[in-house]
């Protein structure tokens, strides 16, 4: 490894999101896909003399001499990803970040501050997602080709890191723009919460598989599993699509959170119409209101009612509370009154409605 150069370097670090769950999905032909992604890859690094340092599973870490051409691979190995042939549903999105500094040289790579800051702004970000640091951005901004653009995210708070980052994104034409909030200490399971206690405004969505157990004594646990992994694909990819916030995953069941109630009434009926594919039919149920933060999970009487709600819902069918409905007025979209209901454990009585979008589908990235 002596050949690796030293000082000013800019470390760029890869991978592919939700990569355990594409794995299981393509099962036999997750390995080519896997191939196909790293030669995509390494070719941009390549083309842009960079370094190859470790490479771990579906990961790359890799230093350029200069900025601009880490950003010029950046941008030639998603538009590579985006154009390459797929398997159905198996659809390969890498998320990259990009920092300058000195790492220090060892005998086996590099090591220090500026080789974690690098892999720590890499995991803030989403799949088909280029995030900068501000040092890489001060160097390429007024040297960016092709239209591309920036996009300032803010400052963020990183793991291990003494002091909060500034992070950019990279806007690359003909590739998608539009991300879910970056996952960082400022955004905790995607809310952005001053400490643990806040109680904050947010809108929860909670799915659940009609007939799960008739269905699984059907199929057998082998064939119910593999459904029950291509449905959490699907699931996640609408819940990208619309900016979700995925807080828990149990069983045949998701608990998701969205910043606005008509993103996730929006993502409800995604989800609903994405699943059809697989013949499932699901309950969901949305509801906003106050929730609080406590360890890695969400509590609060708004996470009951989002529950009991989604319990009422019959199979193929998105039941929202009337708090959702009072918040979407003027959103173009309406809704069947379904009557006032009462909710196991919650005082009153509570009206409840499905929106009237038969297919909400939001294109895939």
């Amino acid at each position: 490894m002596s050949e690796l150069p030293g000082g000013t370097l800019t470390v760029l670090h890869t991978d592919i999101e939700n990569s355990t769950s594409l794995a299981r999905y393509l099962r036999e032909q997750y390995p080519a896909v896997l191939d196909t992604h790293r030669t995509l890859l390494r070719a941009a690094f390549t083309a842009y003399e960079g370094w190859e340092v470790d490479t771990q599973g579906d990961s790359f870490f890799v230093v350029f001499p200069r900025a601009t051409q880490a950003v010029a691979a950046a941008v030639q190995s998603q538009r590579a990803l985006a154009t390459a042939s797929w398997p159905q549903g198996g659809a390969v999105r890498v998320r990259i970040g990009i920092h300058t500094g000195e790492p220090i040289r060892t005998t086996e790579g590099y090591t220090g501050l500026d080789v974690i800051r690098g892999a720590r702004i890499k995991e803030a970000g989403h799949g088909g997602q280029v995030l900068l640091s501000a040092s890489t951005t001060a160097i390429v901004q007024d040297a960016l080709l092709d239209e591309l653009g920036l996009r300032d995210l803010g400052e963020h708070r990183l793991k291990s890191l003494p002091r909060p980052e500034r992070i950019f994104q990279l806007l690359i034409p003909g590739l998608p723009a539009d991300f879910p909030p970056l996952q960082t200490l400022d955004s905790r399971t995607g809310l952005r919460l001053g400490s643990e206690g806040e109680r904050v405004l947010t809108t929860v969505l909670i799915t659940d598989i009609a007939g799960a157990t008739e269905r699984l004594v059907a199929l057998g646990d082998r064939h119910w599993r593999e459904i029950l992994i291509q449905h959490r694909v699907l699931v996640r990819r609408e819940l990208a699509n619309y900016g979700g916030h995925e807080v828990e995953t149990t069983g045949d069941g998701f608990f998701a959170t969205f910043d606005t109630p008509a993103s996730a009434v929006r993502c409800a009926c995604a989800i609903r119409e994405a699943l059809k594919e697989l013949g499932i039919e699901v309950r969901i149920g949305v509801h906003t209101g106050e929730v609080e933060h406590e360890e890695e999970s969400l509590i609060g009487i708004t996470v009951h009612i989002g529950f009991r709600v989604a319990n009422l819902a019959g199979a193929g069918e998105v039941l929202v509370s009337s708090t959702v409905r009072e918040l979407m007025a003027g959103s173009g979209i309406t809704f069947t009154d379904r009557g006032t209901h009462i909710l196991k454990g919650i005082p009153g009585e509570w009206r409840l409605f499905t929106p009237d979008i038969p297919t909400a589908r939001a294109p895939t990235p």
